[in-house]
């Protein structure tokens, strides 16, 4: 397919975000920051349509590309034009963007199309001095959960609504947010993350939680995680299986906005057999816990009045502890 496709990145406030690997230090602003030129939000996203225009003609040399460009999909470590860029049959119709101007960052959230099938890309862009200098997706294939996504119709408005000046949190402590998101889950507890009492997830296109007709497979009575709201679902202590989350690479927070956004690492031992559930007991974990396996999470949460409103994110399964394809 060579024909030129444009697919603009729509969103209905501009959004202003900061991309860190190690947040909450100057010194590691000035590391991000930089070499990069000035590329304000409309400059980013046009980098994203850009890219996916290309990825959809098959045609890497149609981008600005600097000496050296990293590319990885699914964390493997690629040439750029490799992968995805042979098989891509199309663009989807649910889209979600992200734009960084003081790091040069910009990520996106979407459904595609690959001989056919539908599947999820996550990619995340790096530019300095106007050119490319890092390329990062995760492809989710499978058609379900992009099947799921575009039944939605279109991203949960919180997504797009900017925060009045009263609602927002500084930069440091949405990060403080989301990392308590990740501590409670390693620490079994959802009552150390400041969850909105309107907070809901969706991971691969389904919502898991104030969901009662999704459930995830324990199969222990009436007993449904699914159904719970976010809190009540972490403090039923089922991600005991989840024994740590590292790294965890934050890669953009968006004060304006309320997102904060970044790749996750979340390793199984698979040596975790059961779940001690409050006031239900001991249940068996379900057989995909049993096995020594890690799951890299591309996810972001929406933050309003300084706590997480929304959660959304794509899992990619993989072996146990295995390299993110960035690690220093």
């Amino acid at each position: 397919m060579r024909a030129e496709l444009v697919w603009i990145c729509v969103i209905t406030a501009v959004v202003s975000s900061v991309s860190a690997a190690r947040p909450n230090t100057a010194a590691n602003q000035n590391e991000l920051t930089k070499g990069i030129s000035s590329c304000d939000y409309d400059c980013l996203t046009g980098y994203i349509d850009q890219y996916l225009n290309a990825l959809a003609a098959h045609d890497p040399g149609r981008l600005p590309i600097a000496d050296g460009v990293k590319f990885t999909e699914n964390t493997i470590p690629l040439k750029l034009g490799d992968a995805l860029w042979g098989t891509i049959s199309g663009l989807g119709t649910y889209k979600i963007c992200f734009a960084d101007p003081q790091t040069g960052q910009a990520g996106f959230e979407g459904t595609i199309r690959e001989n056919g099938t539908p599947a999820i890309l996550v990619l995340r862009l790096k530019v300095a001095n106007r050119k490319l200098t890092e390329v990062e997706t995760i492809v989710r294939r499978g058609a379900k959960p992009a099947e799921d996504l575009e039944k939605l119709g279109r991203p949960n408005q919180v997504w797009v609504e900017p925060l009045k000046p009263a609602e927002r949190s500084s930069r440091q402590d949405m990060l403080k947010y989301a990392n308590q998101y990740f501590e409670g889950i390693v620490k079994l507890s959802g009552d150390i993350v400041p969850f909105d009492e309107q907070c809901n997830r969706i991971l691969d296109g389904t919502q898991d939680t104030n969901n009662p007709s999704y459930n995830e497979g324990w199969g222990h009575g009436s007993f449904n995680p699914a159904a719970m709201g976010c809190r009540d679902n972490m403090n039923t202590r089922i991600w005991a299986y989840i024994k740590s989350i590292d790294p965890r690479r934050f890669m953009v927070v968006d004060e304006k906005m309320g997102i904060v956004f970044g790749f996750f690492m979340f390793n199984h031992p698979g040596t975790v057999k059961e779940a001690d559930v409050p006031g239900v007991g001991k249940i068996p974990m379900p057989p995909s816990a049993l096995r020594p396996f890690s799951v890299e999470v591309a996810e972001f949460f929406k933050i309003r009045n300084g706590k997480i409103r929304q959660i959304e994110g794509v899992q990619l399964s993989l072996a146990y502890k295995s390299p993110t394809g960035w690690d220093k």
